[in-house]
């Protein structure tokens, strides 16, 4: 709600309005808004083309398709088939355009390249951006007006400068505000005086005024009371002054002023440091400031020079930007850090505007948030980061697009709704009537679905009738409106929606599932969640924080594989969700199962097993898993990603695997009491170390996920300080959990910038660790799943975790007969015996053999059991046996009673009679080998313990023993802690040797031995190699792998 101001004088009020028109800021801003349409006139199509690119790759990016072969399909009217071919990944558009008509056309004589372009099947999105053939119009221009709030926090800036100016000049230690009363009475009238009312242009109520003062730690105090002894205030604190109006009562009696109530709005605040919280002395300031040229050659220490300048007064600006003209034009991500509120500056922001104008438009959508927050810091409204912003709109439909929602969320921040609806009717201005039409469409659509989604929520009984009731008016919306973009992406766009594939989630929320026809008839129907009720801006941050580091791990040559899908706010507590196709939570394939399926080994291998069922397609998957998995546990861990239940972790079938849902992060977890719901650092399962190793024991491929995980988490530390700008501008935004410094700190302390590679990568292992020997994860998804199976539909049907696909008569032929011909002995993934199945179909040629272990019969009986009551099915042999159940005999007495099953299985009624069956492969074995990572740095020698792999013997303890040679003495032993059970053991520990000299590396030799922990002081020894360090380059990591001796056995103590 907006305060009004009413004038009681008409006069007055004609007055007002004469002043208004002479506002020079409008003035300024009109002139810009229209020479900038004029700058992008419809009939020019290199300038406003219409089209919605799509996002290009940097330099960084793009060096990474050198030598790499891209396959393309392309359909075109030209041809009755789909053309496929294979080109180079740096091949250009026009280079595919030409080759495309190469096939199409005889003669490319009178062919012109520059009139076709590529278009991405299934969405309004295309792949050249030089050649354009379509415009949008801009007609329409509106005036627009500045509010009141620009020009209180002005005035707040002024007077909170001036106040802590006196402040710190304070002796005694005390704030005496009552000196100050007059003082500020007669500010607030003066300036009121000649500002306040330029802004009047309507029959308002009367106002009173007052200033808060207040003092917070990182915003967290309450309002203080004076005098306060300053010498016991933290340096961290803050000075807070807010302007606030209160409406005076209407004329009357005093009964009737008792009953108005009186509302109060904040017209404008400010927030300064009281002290310099930076941890830098007057000294060091001065040193600084006075080495400041010696400085350039590091660009990115610009903030933290600006930071020591004496002071910010008119005498000492030319210095400073004289500085700013000299310095090393900054990168877009460091320029970034320019705009945040501690330099308001107007020259200051200028240069960094100016730094960031030559960043492409795919890295400004990264940034996109944060510079619509950063516009909260500027002193005006005829900025050049407004500037910037719309000139950058009006050249690019997808950066208009989601300016235009984010402006729009934006106008929910009461204090900055005044600007936010200025800048929303500048970038309307500018874009023209198509795109304003198309706005309309999407705003209205998003409105019927916000109504739809409340009703659906409201309802206790037959929601999906309510939502195909509430669809109908989407239906309507259609039959109106040929065709919408969806506000998740100006890419898609969509002509109708399918009622009967719609239907909701069973949460809190009750988020509805929807599917719209694809308006291109190449593309596949569009599904998206709806969400009505849930704060979706902090899961847009999320998803945009791990989108950029996905962006650094590939600009850094290292695909984690991650599966990036967009979310966006279309309003608070409202906003879509894309739908990743071909995937499931956790929870539904653990619960295949069993309700206790969170706490077995298999469920995760075996649905990837049934979904890739040959060897390439299952490694694939494999791979794909461990690159994901790798990435999913840096990004949730420096995130502080909490509410990890196995219904918000997902897996594709492709093997990826991707976290949803994050309501909760920075380490702001969910509480059973005073217990943390989420207590390992990060979800690392065993289930999912199954997959990795291929089995219960750790194989080398464990090695590559840690060094994975490892390698990305510390890449991401060389960029904390970006991760820290992108979170601080977004302090001022209104998420709960983004708050205030101690959230920043939160990611600070998670990405330790602080410490080397190494320790850093002991430390990552370390987290490895206890997240993979954390048990209350896995309570914590089995406590989940009992909350969930009150929502499990009666329609679902189990499935079978060892089958990759459905078999039908239809599909397959019905199943003559069955035989259980023989066993054969297995060891992987764990020793026993397996049953060899011959299947006979009708209209089959031959048998099919298939193997299966006694555990897979036992589960295609408990999934029985589920569907057909137990009088229609065969009894099931007995699991349980006395004695061996691994032998031979107990396996030969399995064989004829899993014969007599299986017959009556198969002469059971029809709809039983239906088996799915496949054969699963068995891996092979490592050598023994050590991994290690070695360097000399100041007559240190480093020595990291990296893996072993392949090591000979039944699940040892080992554990490295290190000498340095010569050493007659044995005083240089070293050695790491001994692991569990394992041939394929990961340490990642360090060991050093100091006072090495230089001169003696080339007569060392590292004597390194394998041993396994055994009881009574006995230990054996596993393998054991020399390593000399002729090789070792001072300076330099040396990581390589070692090849192990052949092991012996000694008796150590």
């Amino acid at each position: 709600p907006r305060t009004e101001i009413q004038s009681p004088d008409p006069l007055q009020k004609s007055k007002v309005g004469n002043f208004f028109k002479k506002s020079f800021v409008i003035v300024r801003v009109c002139v810009w808004v229209c020479s900038l349409r004029s700058a992008y006139p419809c009939s020019e199509r290199l300038k406003n083309a219409g089209f919605v690119w799509s996002p290009s790759v940097g330099h960084e990016e793009l060096q990474q398709g050198l030598g790499v072969s891209v396959k393309v399909t392309v359909i075109s009217e030209h041809f009755r088939e789909p053309l496929t071919f294979t080109c180079d990944g740096s091949s250009t558009v026009d280079l595919l355009i030409y080759q495309t008509l190469c096939y199409a056309q005889d003669d490319l004589d009178h062919v012109d390249v520059d009139d076709y372009l590529l278009k991405v099947c299934g969405q309004n999105e295309f792949l050249n951006k030089n050649h354009l053939v379509l415009t949008l119009s801009c007609f329409s221009f509106s005036l627009f007006s500045p509010k009141y709030h620009c020009i209180c926090c002005q005035f707040c800036c002024a007077f909170c400068c001036l106040f802590v100016k006196h402040i710190l000049c304070f002796e005694k230690g005390y704030i005496i505000i009552e000196c100050y009363t007059l003082y500020v009475t007669s500010c607030v009238l003066c300036y009121f005086f000649v500002f306040l009312f330029s802004i009047l242009v309507s029959p308002v109520h009367s106002l009173s005024f007052f200033l808060s003062l207040s003092l917070s730690l990182y915003r967290s105090f309450p309002r203080v009371c004076f005098p306060v002894q300053i010498n016991q205030l933290p340096r961290e604190s803050q000075l807070t002054v807010t302007l606030y109006a209160s409406a005076l009562p209407p004329p009357g009696g005093a009964e009737e002023k008792g009953k108005q109530r009186r509302s109060i709005e904040a017209l404008g605040w400010v927030t300064m440091p009281l002290f310099n919280f930076r941890q830098l002395t007057a000294e060091d300031k001065r040193l600084l400031w006075e080495k400041r040229a010696f400085c350039q050659a590091e660009s990115a220490a610009l903030p933290l020079v600006l930071a020591s300048a004496p002071r910010w007064e008119w005498a000492c600006l030319p210095d400073i930007y004289a500085l700013l003209r000299q310095w090393v034009c900054l990168s877009h991500l460091d320029a970034l850090g320019l705009l945040h509120a501690s330099f308001p500056d107007q020259e200051l922001r200028r240069t960094a505007v100016q730094w960031m104008d030559s960043i492409s438009d795919a890295e400004l959508l990264d940034f996109l948030p944060q510079l619509v927050q950063a516009l909260k810091y500027e002193c005006y409204l005829d900025s050049s980061l407004v500037r910037f912003l719309l000139r950058r709109a009006i050249g690019d439909i997808r950066i208009a697009h989601y300016l235009f929602w984010l402006l729009k969320d934006a106008l929910q921040d009461s204090q900055f709704s005044g600007r936010y609806q200025h800048l929303l009717a500048a970038l309307l201005c500018c874009v023209g009537r198509g795109l304003r039409e198309e706005f309309d469409r999407q705003c209205w659509l998003v409105t019927i679905l916000a109504k739809v989604a409340q009703k659906v929520r409201d309802t206790t009984s037959s929601r999906q009738t309510v939502l195909r009731e509430g669809l109908e008016e989407v239906k309507q919306f259609f039959s109106v409106s040929s065709n919408c973009r969806l506000p998740l992406n100006p890419a898609l766009v969509v002509k109708a929606i399918n009622i009967q594939s719609c239907s909701f989630f069973n949460s809190n929320a009750v988020p509805l599932k929807l599917s719209f026809q694809n308006l291109d008839p190449k593309g596949d129907n569009i599904s998206v969640i709806f969400k009505s009720g849930d704060d979706l801006r902090q899961d847009m941050l999320t998803l945009q924080v791990i989108r950029i580091m996905n962006k650094i791990w590939i600009q850094e040559g290292l695909d984690m594989r991650m599966v990036i899908f967009r979310c966006f706010s279309t309003g608070r507590g409202r906003g879509m969700v894309e739908m990743i196709p071909h995937a499931e939570t956790l929870r539904k394939i653990q619960v295949e199962h069993g309700v206790t399926g969170s706490f077995k080994d298999r469920p995760l291998a075996d649905w990837l097993q049934k979904h890739n069922p040959t060897d390439d397609q299952y490694e694939k998957a494999v791979e794909n898993f461990i690159y994901s998995c790798a990435g999913c546990c840096v990004a949730t861990y420096i995130l502080g990603i909490c509410d990890r239940h196995n219904d918000n972790i997902m897996l594709k079938t492709s093997g990826h695997m991707f976290h949803i849902d994050f309501g909760k992060f920075l380490g702001h977890a969910q509480m059973f009491g005073n217990i943390k719901r989420d207590r390992a650092p990060f979800v690392f399962t065993s289930d999912m170390a199954y997959v990795i190793n291929g089995g219960d024991k750790p194989s080398s491929r464990f090695h590559d996920f840690v060094d994975l995980c490892c390698e990305a988490y510390n890449l991401i530390r060389k960029h904390t300080h970006l991760f820290l700008n992108l979170l601080g501008l977004m302090l001022s935004c209104g998420i709960p959990e983004l708050s205030d410094l101690e959230d920043l700190k939160y990611v600070y302390d998670a990405l330790r910038p602080h410490e080397s590679e190494a320790d850093a990568t002991m430390y990552f292992t370390r987290l490895i660790e206890s997240s993979l020997g954390s048990v209350a994860t896995k309570l914590n998804f089995f406590i989940h799943n009992l909350a969930q199976m009150k929502f499990a539909s009666s329609e679902e049907r189990p499935v079978l975790s060892f089958a990759p696909r459905v078999h039908t008569v239809k599909s397959d032929g019905l199943i003559r007969n069955l035989y259980v011909c023989r066993h054969v002995r297995t060891y992987n993934p764990s020793k026993g015996y397996a049953f060899v199945v011959k299947v006979e179909r009708e209209g089959q040629q031959g048998a099919v053999l298939v193997q299966r272990s006694f555990e897979e019969f036992h589960e295609l009986h408990s999934k029985l059991r589920l569907i057909f009551p137990s009088s229609k099915l065969p009894s099931f042999p007995s699991r349980f046996v006395i004695g061996r159940s691994r032998g031979e005999a107990m396996a030969d007495r399995r064989k004829d009673e899993l014969n007599g099953y299986v017959w009556h299985l198969v002469h059971a009624a029809p709809e039983i009679a239906q088996v799915k069956m496949t054969w699963s492969p068995v891996s092979g074995k490592e050598l023994g080998e050590v991994k290690l990572s070695i360097s000399y740095k100041s007559d240190k020698l480093f020595i990291m313990v990296m893996h072993i792999r392949g090591l000979d013997g039944t699940d040892p303890d080992p554990y490295v023993k290190l000498y340095l040679l010569p050493d007659p003495q044995k005083t240089s032993k070293r050695k790491t802690k001994a692991a569990r059970r394992t041939c394929n053991p990961t340490y990642n520990e360090m060991l050093v040797y100091e006072r090495i000299p230089l001169g003696d590396l080339d007569q060392r030799v590292i004597h390194l031995r394998v041993l396994g922990d055994g009881a009574f002081w006995e230990n054996t020894l596993l393998g054991e190699t020399y390593i000399a360090l002729k090789k070792l380059v001072p300076g330099q990591h040396w990581v390589d792998w070692h090849q192990l001796g052949t092991a012996g056995t000694e008796s150590t103590r």
